[in-house]
């Protein structure tokens, strides 16, 4: 009699390209991250990218399908820098929006007008109290 065996499946740890690749992709997208960090939205966006990247890549280490944490850790510090600099270049546009946002609800248009910093703040100033400006200065173009 002969049997037939199915070959047994392990959990071992992958070995080769797909072991890395998320390590690899998050490494990469990090580096593309930091370069683009100066432009704040760019360094932000691909932050968090490499950042989900580099969690992923973490897990599959920590629960065996991978090994070397080399790579994730490298990838998570890059994504985490990139990300810190993107904010800290963005905050005040941040903040100013926030502000600006939180302050125009309760204004006039001579309050709005009056903080208004400069000419495109002024015509958003205009837009939003349009009824007002258009009945106190009725031959003037709208905004």
């Amino acid at each position: 009699m002969t049997s037939t065996s199915e070959p047994e499946t392990q959990d071992a740890p992958e070995t080769g390209a797909g072991a890395t690749g998320a390590a690899t992709f998050a490494l990469v997208v990090a580096g593309m991250a930091l370069v683009s960090a100066w432009t704040g939205w760019g360094g932000m966006l691909l932050g968090l990218v490499a950042l989900v990247g580099a969690v992923v890549a973490l897990m599959r280490v920590r629960s065996g399908r991978a090994s070397g944490r080399g790579k994730p850790l490298a990838a998570l510090g890059v994504a985490l820098i990139a990300v810190v600099i993107g904010t800290a270049i963005e905050w005040p546009t941040l903040e100013s929006a926030v502000t600006y946002l939180h302050a125009s609800q309760a204004r006039t248009l001579d309050e709005c007008m009056r903080q208004a910093i400069n000419e495109k703040e002024q015509h958003v100033c205009k837009s939003q109290h349009l009824d007002e400006y258009r009945a106190r200065f009725p031959g003037r173009l709208d905004p």
